[in-house]
């Protein structure tokens, strides 16, 4: 009885061994089936960016990043000796302050002289018709005493004749000619000082002139100045211009991603634009899986894709195919094989997949890692 329990127990486990094969063979065709699997996966961007210091070289002090490390967007990377370029900033800034300076002087100048010359010119005009009016003045004096000389002539004349006919005193004569000669010396007095007079109206004129021509002045300092707020303007470009180059001596990232190479070390002499590092941007990682040419079925973009990297394989990643590139990945190898001797051996052609990722932790990819992809098949016609 024992016996014959043995043997049924047998059956029943084999029985249930079989059917349990059964079912995995057929999930596995299943599976098979309904999914494109392969194991030839690469992780890849087309967004590697090279990064140097532009317009500008030296030896480099510092280098702040390492392979691998993460970088954010603007963080610095790399400085090289700046000190050529500070002391041309300051030389810029020296220029620049002296340039004002002449300029604020220049505006002085011409505040002073707008304020000076309406005055000094009205002064001398003032002088002037002032001594032209003590030149009439000293002219109707002359002309008055000259009529007092033509009457004292008279009256000397009359008097000598009177006197030689002894019809006068000697006396009476003689004060008629004193007088004479008195008003004669006054005009003669006169008449110098109307010269005296009218050479202060000729320096007069003269200082009239040379208070007009400050207005002159006043134009050649409003063209200087002109042309020194142009040289101000100038000069603060080149200084702005020099503090530019002066901050291209420090590198900065333009994206945040990891670095992928460091092409210099600190102690290095470079020029530009030679490359210092080699940036990776996460976002435009992807996937590419080689799929053989007899698993295409079913593989089209929109296809979702299960990623596992061969690093991280309980990290979760899901993608979509984006692409399936039109040529195997055999079709442009550096060393293709030559069948023109007659001999070949089929071989399944790997066609190339792009997938985008869309789910998972891109912070851990690095460019270049491999894995296994799931891709699910799409049913019906493309």
């Amino acid at each position: 009885m024992s016996k014959i329990s043995g043997k049924t127990t047998a059956a029943v486990l084999l029985i249930a061994g079989t059917v349990f094969l059964a079912i995995l063979a057929a999930h596995f065709i299943h599976h098979r089936l309904a999914y494109a699997v392969t194991d030839a996966v690469f992780v890849r961007t087309d967004s590697l960016t090279t990064v140097g210091f532009d317009q500008v070289g030296g030896r480099i002090v510092t280098m702040r990043k390492n392979e691998g490390d993460a970088v954010k967007a603007g963080e610095e990377l790399a400085a090289i000796e700046c000190r050529t370029y500070d002391l041309q900033v300051d030389r810029r800034a020296a220029e620049l302050a002296a340039a004002r300076q002449d300029l604020e002087s220049k505006k002085l100048a011409l505040e002073r002289l707008t304020a000076e010359v309406p005055l000094t010119e009205q002064i001398a005009r003032d002088e002037a018709e002032q001594l032209r009016k003590e030149e009439e003045a000293f002219k109707a004096r002359a002309a008055a005493v000259q009529a007092d000389i033509d009457r004292l002539a008279r009256d000397r004349d009359r008097y000598a004749a009177l006197f030689q006919a002894k019809a006068v005193a000697r006396q009476k004569a003689e004060d008629a000619a004193t007088a004479l000669a008195a008003s004669q010396a006054q005009k003669r007095a006169i008449e110098k000082q109307a010269a005296a007079v009218h050479a202060s109206l000729a320096s007069a004129g003269k200082k009239v002139q040379l208070a007009r021509t400050g207005r002159l002045r006043i134009e050649e300092t409003r063209r200087d100045i002109q042309a020194g707020e142009e040289n101000v303007k100038a000069l603060a470009a080149r200084l702005n211009e020099a503090r530019n180059t002066r901050a291209k001596s420090v590198l900065y990232s333009p994206i945040a991603g990891r670095v992928a190479k460091r092409f210099a070390s600190p102690g290095d002499v470079i020029a530009s634009p030679k490359a210092v590092y080699a940036l990776v941007d996460p976002r435009d990682i992807y996937v590419v899986a080689l799929l053989e040419e007899n698993k295409l079925e079913g593989v089209r973009p929109g296809a979702p894709a299960t990623i596992t990297i061969d690093a991280y394989p309980d990290q979760p990643y899901r993608g979509v195919v984006k692409d399936v590139l039109p040529t195997s990945a055999a079709t442009f190898a550096l060393a293709p094989r030559d069948i023109s001797a007659g001999e070949f051996t089929k071989v399944a052609q790997r066609i190339p997949v792009r997938i985008a990722i869309t789910s998972g932790d891109l912070s851990l990819l690095r460019v270049g890692m491999g894995g296994e992809v799931e891709i699910k098949r799409i049913s019906g016609q493309p």
